[in-house]
């Protein structure tokens, strides 16, 4: 079961690949993660209790970002590298808890464990009883064995 309505009609796939309706909101899918085991450079933003911001690296694969991300990150840029220079791509952006996008690499290895611990403002029972959900572990995102 694919939850991504995907966007054929942009030439740029990559950063507007398609989206997800969760909790009745429309959150927009970007593809610049294509690999579960490539190392990448992160860099994510996360907003302190008394309200500045920080600023963190991780270099790793995708699982570890995920284990790095906490319910105070709002963003995440990833860089990639091309002719010689880097680019950085958003790919995570929250506003007031909620996702205003993410990367399709990102939501293929997240559990619901994963979200109840980041992103609990974005948990949609519905979905995940289609999904076949029943236990933490379950991916949140992907369908489940029955």
């Amino acid at each position: 079961m694919n939850i991504i309505k995907t966007n054929n009609s942009s030439p740029v796939s990559d950063v507007f690949y398609g989206s997800v309706r969760i909790n009745g909101k429309e959150v927009s899918v970007s593809n610049h993660l294509k690999s579960n085991t490539e190392v990448y450079t992160f860099r994510m933003i996360d907003k302190a209790r008394a309200g500045f911001q920080t600023i963190r690296d991780y270099e790793g694969p995708i699982q570890g970002l995920i284990q790095c991300m906490t319910k105070h990150t709002t963003a995440v840029q990833v860089e990639v590298k091309s002719d010689g220079k880097s680019y950085w791509f958003l790919i995570l952006t929250t506003k007031g808890g909620k996702w205003d996008s993410i990367d399709k690499g990102i939501l293929e290895l997240l559990t619901v464990g994963d979200m109840h611990r980041c992103f609990s403002k974005m948990v949609d029972w519905d979905m995940w009883k289609k999904l076949n959900t029943k236990t933490w572990a379950s991916m949140a995102f992907m369908q489940n064995a029955a």
